[in-house]
């Protein structure tokens, strides 16, 4: 993974957009990792890493249980408020461009999440674009897991930490976070839950083919089994502490939920609506194309010959006009007719010819220009096909809007189809949401009751675990006895083969983490006779330290500034084991540092800790000298400068002696 951009706008101090350009450059043949960012306490240092890691995991950044309603509380506080009131924002986004390597193939990736406060809560959105194009049919929790999936929050801990983490390390001995480590790294959680998957199967097929007799025994032992576990649940509810008690339900709950989320839980809770969805397009989509047949049917065809129907129209208006001319004449000609008779008798011969002379110019005047009719068409008629031609051009018009309406559900069919793609088989989570709703049904009121009933809560686990060891007698003689016997041993001879992986790789690669460690201790420590070695044990994953000598050593010997080194080789360590290739940010590492003990990790840690490095400092940490000392390896330089006039801070080019505005 590579950086390239990272752009804050009106968060947290930053007021406005501040982009960052983060892309390693290339000097005289050599790619310098090291991008510096300077600036005095409350500049907005921890800014930048907290906004590539929203960007990266949303709510998960804040932290692992943090409610919905303090996520958005934290989403709230960090848009910029700025001293002049009416500058005052109300929304807020982190962008962050960077470029990845799936399968070998590099993808060039965009995030950008935005924020803004309304009156009852905070609106969040998440976009994500691959190589220019949009990723469609995400909700917002799917891309958020999409996100997840790349870059597990697990690892990036390796990698994106600060002064605070490195001291919480230095401080811990303990095995559970090197546990959890190692096995995400390895990808061994994965394994460890195949394995009990594949415990579950096998029972399952045992007990289906068992024969009667044991199968009476097994119901027999799993009713005793019951009956001791509601005991044991009951003494459990009476003895223990409501609050403690809540508590683990809520980590078993979150652990589970966690387990979802790496599983694309959230894709299948929205598997069935998206199935509705896609019934109901498809329902309208089929309403919408038996239309289209409907007018395709009736008028509509007539609008492809739109010229004819033009000159048709025309005609007949025409051949109407001229009909009623016709009539016109005839009606004179009838009248001059009746004229004549009519002055017979009243009017000398001569005068009547002159009346019939002028009538006879008056018809031939009104006749003079008047053309035969192309069609013998009365005026109902004609009316009846201009009806027809409107007709096929208001069902033309339809049309087009029917068929668009066909493009977006067809259009949104196929993103539809992409989002039930990525749910997983039900099969696959089932066990999880089965346990999940155990859990939340479990959490309730609990009461702490008798002290005194521990001992018998102790005798009924006793006997619960009598009662497994003869169920687990029971099953593997059904299993002997099975008609699929063969099929169980192949299973069990997978569940040995998955733990003989898990362990063997778990060694193999805590050696690769003590020779790390080894090497890097070394490096960075200052006294030349310190060789410090960890043994790391591959059961409980507890961390020894080991002198030249192999004797312990306690971690209460060592200086401040060797535990911090210590934790700092510790996470380098494990980021090389992991063999993932990820940018390193590091907020102020050398706080707590001697000057010797910072030379060291100025000259053998950041240079060469990871192909891209980003330095969160104060002047006091990385002040001229040892900036001379990490300039051949620095790319760009950032000064970061509070103003407490506006409220906002500033960003410079160029470390704390020699920054010039940004532009």
């Amino acid at each position: 993974m590579l950086i390239n951009e990272l752009v804050l706008n009106n968060f947290r101090v930053f007021a406005g957009e501040n982009r960052f350009d983060l892309t390693p450059r290339k000097r005289y043949g050599k790619t310098r990792p090291i991008t510096l960012f300077g600036g005095l306490n409350g500049a907005g240092k921890t800014s930048i890493l907290s906004g590539i890691r929203l960007a990266l995991y949303g709510r998960a950044s804040v932290g692992a249980s943090v409610s919905q309603k303090r996520y958005e509380d934290y989403l709230s506080d960090s848009i910029h408020r700025g001293r002049n009131a009416e500058r005052s924002c109300r929304e807020a986004a982190v962008e962050l461009s960077f470029t990845y390597a799936k399968l070998g193939v590099n993808s060039e990736f965009y995030v950008r999440r935005s924020w803004r406060r309304t009156k009852k809560s905070v609106k969040e959105a998440l976009y994500i674009s691959e190589n220019g194009s949009p990723i469609k049919g995400l909700t917002y929790d799917q891309a958020q897991n999409f996100l997840n999936e790349l870059i597990p929050i697990g690892v990036s801990d390796l990698f994106f930490f600060d002064g605070e983490k490195i001291s919480e390390l230095a401080d811990d001995t303990g095995g559970h976070a090197l546990e959890q480590s190692i096995k995400k790294l390895l990808g061994l959680d994965i394994v460890e839950r195949l394995s009990g998957d594949l415990s579950v199967l096998s029972r399952n097929i045992a007990k289906k083919s068992s024969l009667r007799d044991i199968e009476r025994r097994i119901n027999e032992e799993q009713e005793n089994l019951e009956g001791i576990r509601e005991k044991v649940e009951a003494l459990r509810q009476s003895i223990s502490n409501l609050r403690i008690h809540r508590s683990e339900l809520s980590m078993k709950q979150e652990a589970i939920e966690r387990s979802l989320e790496e599983k694309g839980g959230h894709f299948s809770s929205s598997k069935k609506d998206v199935e509705r969805q896609i019934d109901a397009l498809t329902e309208r989509k089929d309403q919408t194309v038996a239309t289209i047949i409907t007018f395709l049917s009736d008028a509509a065809p007539m609008a492809l010959c739109g010229s004819f129907s033009t000159r048709l129209e025309r005609t007949m208006d025409q051949d109407i006009e001229t009909l009623v001319k016709n009539q016109e004449l005839k009606s004179l000609a009838a009248y001059r007719t009746s004229l004549q008779t009519a002055l017979k008798g009243e009017m000398e011969e001569g005068n009547i010819r002159k009346v019939d002379v002028a009538f006879s110019k008056l018809i031939e005047m009104a006749g003079a220009d008047q053309a035969e009719p192309v069609h013998d068409i009365t005026p109902s008629q004609a009316s009846v096909v201009h009806s027809a031609f409107r007709q096929a051009s208001d069902q033309t018009i339809q049309i087009r809007e029917l068929f668009s309406v066909l493009d977006r559900i067809e259009s949104e069919l196929d993103d539809l189809g992409a989002a039930l793609a990525r749910a997983p088989e039900d099969s696959l989570i089932r066990t999880d949401f089965e346990d999940l709703q155990t859990i939340q049904k479990q959490l309730g009121g609990l009461d702490a009751q008798l002290e005194g009933l521990r001992e018998q809560g102790r005798v009924e686990a006793n006997k619960a675990v009598e009662t497994a060891r003869r169920l687990d007698k029971l099953y593997e003689e059904a299993a002997r006895s099975s008609e699929q016997s063969r099929v169980l041993e192949y299973v069990g001879n997978a569940t040995e083969l998955l733990s003989e992986f898990v362990d063997k790789t778990a060694q193999e690669k805590i050696k690769d983490l003590q020779r790390m460690f080894a090497e890097c201790f070394s490096r960075l420590a200052r006294k030349d006779d310190l060789k410090l070695t960890i043994k790391v044990d591959p059961v409980t994953f507890n961390v020894d330290l080991l002198a030249s000598d192999g004797k312990p050593v306690a971690k209460d010997e060592l200086s401040a500034g060797e535990k911090q080194v210590f934790a700092i080789s510790i996470l380098e360590a494990l980021a090389k084991t992991s063999g993932r290739q990820l940018p390193m940010i590091v907020d102020t590492p050398l706080g707590r540092l001697d000057s010797k003990h910072r030379a060291k990790l100025v000259e053998g840690y950041f240079p060469q800790a990871s192909h891209q490095m980003v330095i969160l400092s104060t002047d006091t940490e990385v002040d001229e000298s040892f900036y001379r000392a990490l300039s051949p390896d620095i790319s760009r330089a950032y000064k970061l400068e509070y103003d407490s006039k506006t409220g906002a801070t500033e960003t410079f080019e160029g470390y704390f002696w020699q920054s010039r505005k940004a532009g």
